[in-house]
Formats: C-alpha cells, structure tokens, sequence
C-alpha cells in the first residue's frame, strides 16, 4: 500500500510493503494521488489533462520517474502482509506509521527497524496480525 503524507513542509511516499520512504517534489505527490497501481508505461491523457498548469515535458518526466520506481518495487509494491517499517529518524517513521495506521484495513506484521515503534502505534487499534 502507497501511503502520501505531508511532514515538516515535505511531501512523502511510503510503502508499507517493501519499506520504501521517498521524498516528492509537489508534482510528483500530484501525479502520485491521481495514479492508482499498476501504473501505465505511458502517462494518461486525463492525467495529462488534470496536471495542465504544470509544464507537459515536467509532468513526461516526473511520471517516466515514478514509472521506473513502481517497476523497480520502490513504490506500489505487491501486498504481502508485513508492514516494513521506514528506515528514517524516528520522528518521520512515526509520522508514516501513523499515516498508516490510518488507511490499513486489515492487521500486519511490522518488521525492520521501526517494528517496535509500529506495534506501539498499530497495537491499540486492533492492526497488529
């Protein structure tokens, strides 16, 4: 599951699946809230469209880039049942992890170097596996 979430004046993706914390530019978080998995080898026209104050070339290589992440397994990973945890500092795993905790429909598992920190945050709403 891709989670976008804001923190400090900085937009972020995380994925719960594969751990993954990438910074975006505000056009990326952009194209990344109107783009559901899998994404498209070649950026859609309505998305095109819906992104027409940004420059066309802006938006062609921003999405080519997101392209390459979400077919490298950095982002819109396949869902598998753990929740790996960011490997950041404390404060913006916490702030992803509570992102999280409020789109999981289902319990994981944490794992990786935030686990603890994720079970403390998961645990009283029921999201622990």
């Amino acid at each position: 599951m891709l989670i976008l979430f804001r923190h400090r004046a900085k937009k972020y993706a995380y994925d719960t699946v594969c751990g993954s914390l990438t910074a975006l530019s505000a056009l990326d978080y952009r194209i990344l809230e109107a783009t559901q998995p899998p994404m498209a080898q070649a950026c859609p026209t309505a998305l095109r469209y819906e992104l027409a104050k940004y420059d066309s070339a802006d938006v062609e290589e921003h999405y080519e880039a997101l392209y390459k992440k979400a077919a490298d397994g950095v982002i819109f990973a396949p869902e598998n049942g753990l929740l790996r945890t960011p490997d950041a500092d404390d404060e913006t795993a916490r702030a992803a992890l509570l992102a999280a905790a409020e789109r999981l429909t289902a319990p994981v598992t944490p794992v990786g170097a935030s686990a603890d920190l994720a079970k403390e945050i998961l645990a009283p709403k029921g999201l622990l596996a």
